[in-house]
């Protein structure tokens, strides 16, 4: 394990875990959602993701598994952390965002061996997790394809109900708790 990651999750007790399997169902992963001031080494955040709020409600996307709170998405080269939000959270939603905040990361480890011809960082890989507000929709920012068919706003209290991971829990209420001391 990096040794900047190791010891940064000693220092950490995580708020949630779960495992999934990723892939064509081969590549299983541990996932760990953290809330943190800090986050990991840059170099194994592979994607950023984050908390979406208008008002009292959040943005809920659908996919074929099921809902989630946490759009983003993969870095590309040469993007900073902030530009690669901005940029998944338009490309999946359509949303452009402002008063961003990090709220954590979430640490995912291969359970299985590394895969041939395997292009992505293994055998351990973060996501940053932040909180935003949506600023403004522009439908022809978002980009069709087959994991996200839909996303909306939910009042909070309704979220709060659907199949979330423990971890999302967490980030809503964090990302609630930024919201009001912001106002």
């Amino acid at each position: 394990m990096h040794e900047q990651l190791a010891r940064l999750l000693q220092r950490s007790e995580p708020i949630g875990t779960f495992t999934t399997k990723w892939g064509d169902g081969t590549i299983d992963l541990l996932v760990a959602d953290y809330l943190s001031a800090k986050l990991p080494p840059t170099e194994l955040i592979m994607s950023v993701r984050a908390v979406l709020l208008r008002g009292q409600e959040v943005l809920v996307v659908s996919e074929p598994n099921g809902p989630y709170i946490l759009p983003g998405g993969r870095r590309e080269a040469g993007e900073t952390l902030l530009q690669t939000l901005q940029r998944e959270i338009g490309e999946e939603t359509g949303w452009a965002i402002d008063n961003v905040t990090l709220l954590g990361f979430r640490h995912l480890h291969h359970l299985t061996p590394k895969p041939a011809d395997y292009p992505y960082q293994y055998p351990d890989f973060c996501q940053a997790i932040y909180t935003a507000q949506a600023r403004q929709y522009t439908p022809e920012a978002k980009q069709f394809d087959e994991y996200v068919l839909d996303s909306y706003f939910l009042p909070i209290a309704e979220a709060q109900a659907l199949a979330l991971t423990p971890g999302e829990h967490y980030y809503l209420i964090a990302a609630q708790e930024q919201e009001v001391a912001v106002d």
